[in-house]
């Protein structure tokens, strides 16, 4: 039998503490490298890193609890108390409960919170997310009469006092950002962007931030995208509209479906085909659910939008679904081949034009 390492359900009791140490331990992405790839995502004041970036690295020490995790199901109330300026924060994370799927389950769902920040002092950023966990080789739940279910309930809030919201916005809003007044409830904000994903994306996000999880890959090197990936490239898409805003954090961050980036080896079994499919590519759309004014903020808009993700599902993309067996993706791939794959809430400060 295999050697076994890293927490299972069974250790993932509530309150137990799984530190996770410095940030910047470890990553061979730096933020000149990142912003050099992807671009400044959101307006932030001179000497901050980006948020997004700051997000994905500080994730990625926070996975002890998901070691063996087959898929992470999602996050809430992800919030940035004040905008990053270090990666000296370390991480830490608090089990908050578990919740088995029945009597002789394999797996549990396991709830935890995390916190990024200096040594004793308030966190920089904080979230909670839920993920299935693995038991050992032949761990079955059994009912021994305590509760299925011990987990804190997390319900979405969002307190515009325990966020650091910048005094001033930008000078001048660079050319095509959005202002606050640009922000109406009902509105989806057109893009003109897609973003193509490669093979070669998951690599160097996982490698380069650390984050080398099973889940992210299949047995037969098919790669099953990161949930967050999904997320920065819906973001990507708004990238030049959103130049102007502040990212306070997000309400809710759910990863709905894989998306599988396929090797060239099966790209290549379509090859023969007279009009071989596109790529494959993410599409977003980010529609206003609210807007108010912040206190004591002149012209400054709190905004919350849904940002939903798309994958746009090609001949080799389905013939992957099937592949992997992905039986409720499938039935998820609309007739124009769209599948939704990411549901995120952001919230927003949204400054006034100079």
């Amino acid at each position: 039998m295999a050697n076994e390492t890293g927490l299972f359900i069974e250790d993932l009791t509530a309150g137990r503490a799984v530190p996770g140490g410095p940030i910047a331990t470890g990553l061979d992405i730096t933020p000149e490298a990142f912003e050099a790839r992807f671009g400044r995502l959101f307006w932030r004041p001179d000497e901050t890193l980006d948020p997004i970036y700051f997000k994905l690295a500080a994730f990625c020490k926070t996975t002890a609890v998901s070691e063996n995790s087959p898929a992470n199901l999602g996050a809430k109330n992800v919030r940035f108390h004040r905008p990053p300026t270090s990666l000296d924060d370390a991480a830490n994370t608090t089990v908050l409960g578990r919740k088995f799927r029945e009597v002789g389950a394999t797996t549990g769902v396991c709830q935890v919170r995390s916190a990024i920040g200096p040594a004793g002092g308030s966190p920089t950023l904080s979230w909670s997310r839920e993920c299935i966990v693995n038991g050992r080789s032949g761990f079955q739940f059994a009912d021994d009469g305590t509760p299925m279910d011990d987990r804190e309930k997390i319900d979405v809030h969002f307190d515009a006092d325990a966020v650091e919201i910048a005094a001033n916005g930008p000078s001048e809003l660079p050319r095509g950002a959005l202002a606050a007044d640009d922000f109406r409830v009902g509105d989806t904000l057109p893009t003109g962007r897609i973003s193509v994903l490669q093979p070669e994306e998951i690599f160097w996000i996982t490698r380069g931030l650390g984050n080398l999880a099973k889940t992210h890959y299949t047995r037969d090197s098919g790669y099953i995208v990161w949930g967050l990936l999904t997320l920065l490239y819906g973001v990507l898409n708004y990238a030049e509209q959103l130049r102007g805003c502040q990212l306070l954090g997000l309400d809710v961050a759910k990863h709905i479906a894989p998306v599988y980036l396929t090797e060239q080896l099966r790209e290549d079994e379509h090859a023969t085909t007279d009009a071989p499919a596109p790529p494959e590519f993410l599409s977003s759309t980010l529609t206003v659910r609210e807007v108010e004014d912040l206190p004591g903020q002149p012209g400054v808009k709190l905004v919350s939008a849904a940002l939903d993700v798309f994958n746009n599902v090609n001949d080799i993309g389905r013939s992957e679904y099937e592949h992997q067996n992905a039986k409720k993706a499938l039935g998820g791939i609309r007739e124009d081949g769209q599948l939704h794959v990411g549901d995120y809430v952001l919230r927003l400060a949204a400054f006034p034009r100079g």
